[in-house]
């Protein structure tokens, strides 16, 4: 992980105090540029990571989506396309039916600083690899080690968003500049911000091979 200067960690959390409630010009402000290359984030060493909570609830006939689980195939991106495997669980149960499927993402640069931005910050996901469209997902931040926060693109006028913890760090629980970054995203003062999707018993049963 990068070291961060702590007074740029000052001035950091100084911003996200000041931001409104569910701020989405934090998604393209240059101050996080550096926080939003997304295949970088993609490429983390750590391929495995779980959607911990997001702002929204998703369900299948009544049945609640938990324990979203996401493996990122190593070192196979094939014209820009990364592979990876998607797991969830409909319902709250260990013994609730998994369903499994694979994905691919496109990473592409948001429109409105693309000829000044020098990485990709969003990606599109598609269950074929030569797609031309796909549910879109932007990188609001990522500390390329334990979280990465999208919003998803095509949902609620783009306000919705979702928080991924890495394998190796969600027993932990989320780190305080990501929550911060979070809540100031994604609607803090909203208090269905927090939609719970991964529980202790998760990782039982659930990683894909790819």
């Amino acid at each position: 992980m990068e070291l961060v200067p702590c007074s740029f960690l000052w001035c950091f959390l100084a911003i996200l105090v000041d931001a409104t409630p569910g701020e989405i010009r934090m998604d393209e402000d240059r101050t996080y540029w550096k926080y939003q290359d997304i295949q970088r984030a993609l490429n983390n060493p750590d391929r495995e990571s779980w959607l911990y909570y997001r702002t929204y609830k998703r369900e299948t006939d009544g049945c609640e989506h938990t324990c979203v689980y996401a493996k990122v195939g190593a070192n196979q991106t094939i014209g820009n396309v990364y592979q990876f495997v998607q797991e969830y669980r409909l319902g709250k149960k260990e013994t609730s039916k998994k369903i499994s499927m694979t994905l691919y993402a496109t990473p592409y640069k948001t429109e409105m600083h693309a000829d000044e931005r020098k990485n990709n910050n969003a990606m599109r996901v598609s269950q074929k690899k030569d797609a031309q469209t796909g549910k879109g997902y932007q990188l609001i931040y990522s500390d390329y080690d334990k979280c990465d926060i999208l919003r998803v693109l095509d949902e609620s006028n783009g306000h919705n968003c979702e928080l991924y913890l890495h394998s190796h760090a969600v027993d932990g629980g989320v780190p305080p500049i990501c929550e911060k970054v979070y809540g100031n995203a994604c609607g803090k003062d909203d208090v269905s911000y927090k939609q719970q999707v991964y529980y202790s018993w998760c990782k039982k049963n659930m990683e894909g091979t790819i």
